[in-house]
């Protein structure tokens, strides 16, 4: 096996304008296209690829029909044939050195097995929304991700393919938190991960505060999966959710280190848009845990 072939994982649903612009990323990258290959996942199999779509050259379109990115990603796993394995999602734009910058970074730091790289927002206008200003706060910290618990999110996360050889793919049952848990699978078991900086992917801050209820709402759902059934422990399910009821004192800090540039009243916006979508999550995972379907779920059942 070429030590330096990367195959990038890309899952996909319904989304193949946004993809576009991925693609046409990918085409342009810096590293020899003969040393990579991109493995686009169809996650809706009744959605064809459109008519005249751009594809690279070393792009394969593959389709899983099992509901799900991870379920997807593993598809991909499954057909990659590099030695580094590389993911992003479909309304990522890769920088132009993206791939480039995770081998060499790889190749320099030869303690560790996995990297998460950077994800850069990018806003529609210089005056920002409600939520682009949560977003500024709190989208993508992936090296506080990387420092803190050892994971980071598959929009930008390099892995060795022996690692996924010694502890397995990501749980297809999850909807949300797939990453997290494998990452903190892979920590368990000794694999390093470190934040590569220059590793970057950029992608558009969400701009209405719907948006980032979906998102807390995925969240909560792919969370309750994390816990063991409420018919084993239903005392433990409610304690778990009044915890998670607490107002998020934590998260002042972080709101001072990156909001620097904020006035007072869009940092305290910025504060009690993270208690409200905190609340949605928890009681999302709570209903989630007792039978209740996830919205991921729901949208799948109606497609």
């Amino acid at each position: 096996m070429n030590q330096k072939k990367v195959s990038i994982i890309i899952p996909t649903y319904k989304d193949w304008n946004r993809l576009s612009l991925c693609l046409n990323a990918l085409e342009a990258q810096s590293y020899d296209s003969d040393l990579f290959e991109i493995i686009i996942v169809n996650n809706y199999p009744n959605a064809k690829i459109p008519a005249n779509y751009f594809l690279p050259k070393n792009c394969l379109v593959i389709v899983e029909g099992k509901p799900g990115s991870y379920a997807a990603r593993n598809a991909g796993i499954t057909m990659a044939t590099g030695n580094i394995i590389g993911f992003t999602d479909s309304d990522c734009i890769p920088d132009v050195n993206w791939i480039k910058n995770a081998v060499l970074f790889m190749e320099a730091n030869t303690d560790c097995d996995r990297i998460a790289g950077s994800i850069k927002l990018y806003y529609h206008s210089n005056k920002l929304t409600e939520a682009e200003l949560y977003e500024k706060i709190y989208a993508f910290n992936e090296d506080i991700y990387v420092h803190q618990d050892g994971t980071g999110v598959t929009g930008n996360m390099f892995s060795y393919r022996h690692v996924f050889d010694a502890v397995g793919v990501f749980r297809d049952d999850l909807m949300s938190g797939g990453d997290y848990e494998w990452s903190i699978r892979a920590k368990d078991n000794g694999y390093k991960i470190k934040y590569a900086e220059d590793v970057i992917v950029n992608h558009p801050a969400r701009q209405n505060i719907s948006e980032l209820i979906k998102k807390a709402k995925k969240i909560g759902g792919g969370q309750s999966g994390f816990n063991p059934p409420p018919d084993q422990n239903k005392f433990q399910a409610i304690v778990s959710f009044l915890y998670d009821l607490r107002p998020p004192i934590k998260s002042i800090k972080l709101i001072a280190q990156k909001g620097k540039d904020l006035h007072i009243t869009q940092k305290v916006t910025v504060f009690y848009i993270r208690y409200y979508l905190s609340i949605i999550t928890a009681r999302e995972k709570f209903t989630v845990s007792f039978g209740k379907n996830s919205e991921r779920q729901k949208v799948l059942h109606h497609t």
